[in-house]
């Protein structure tokens, strides 16, 4: 019998507290390497904060953290290498106004990768090109669209090599005939075996892309299943409440 590979992330009793509001209230997950997981669940139920405590810009109040078996730990001094392995890409965009597209994809790996500024303009015009926005790698970012810039941001993420990319509502601040062009890009990223999470509504990519769902209310995981599962026999008011609010909106 082959051994299982040990997972990617390994997440035990995690907590995040605001002052008096509990937002995550003991996670336990573990994410396999190159899965894709789709988090889902109402608003306030601590989505956002899971993805920000994965990544080290949220410290979290008890639980731990491994990434590839190293724990995320400020005090440790492990947090900031293990940042810079993981990718994460906002609702909002996050660029730089002032710089070029092709500038907001080099900077990072120039100044924290340390790469040359040939090698790093090489890997961002091979992750532009990746995502479909070559093109436009002179302009600034308010010469795009809301779908390019996002589109841009992904490209950005992607230049630094990540282990594991996350995305916060990717789609959430696009206009709707915006939304299909970021959700392509994120499909071919799952099918080329990167290893995802994904905070969305987007149920349709949900569907498509994901290996597993999970579903979170109140800074708890409720669900866990396979897309399949998922939305084909669910018992659980609160998960039917959520579905039938997204369809219906």
């Amino acid at each position: 019998m082959t051994e299982q590979a040990p997972p990617l992330v390994r997440v035990r009793g995690l907590e995040k507290r605001f002052g008096d509001y509990r937002a995550l209230a003991g996670i336990d997950l573990d994410i396999a390497r190159g899965e894709r997981l789709v988090v889902c669940g109402p608003s306030g139920s601590g989505k956002s904060t899971l993805a920000y405590c994965l990544n080290g810009l949220e410290p979290h109040d008890a639980g731990r953290i491994l990434i590839d078996g190293m724990p995320l730990d400020e005090e440790l001094g492990t947090a900031h290498e293990l940042r810079r392995s993981i990718g994460m890409v906002f609702q909002s965009f996050n660029l730089f106004p002032h710089l070029s597209v092709l500038e907001n994809c080099t900077l990072a790996p120039r100044l924290v990768l340390r790469l040359g500024e040939q090698e790093a303009h090489r890997r961002a015009m091979e992750n532009l090109e990746r995502v479909g926005i070559a093109d436009q790698a002179a302009k600034r970012p308010d010469r795009l669209s809301g779908g390019q810039q996002q589109r841009v941001a992904i490209a950005r993420a992607l230049c630094m090599r990540p282990r594991l990319m996350l995305f916060d509502e990717p789609t959430s601040a696009l206009d709707p005939e915006m939304v299909k062009e970021v959700l392509d890009v994120m499909i071919e990223l799952a099918q080329s075996g990167m290893t995802m999470v994904c905070i969305t509504h987007e149920m349709g990519f949900a569907r498509a892309a994901a290996d597993r769902i999970v579903f979170m209310d109140q800074g708890r995981i409720i669900r866990e299943a396979p897309p399949k599962t998922f939305f084909g026999d669910q018992q659980d008011p609160r998960i039917r409440r959520f579905l039938a609010d997204i369809t219906a909106g």
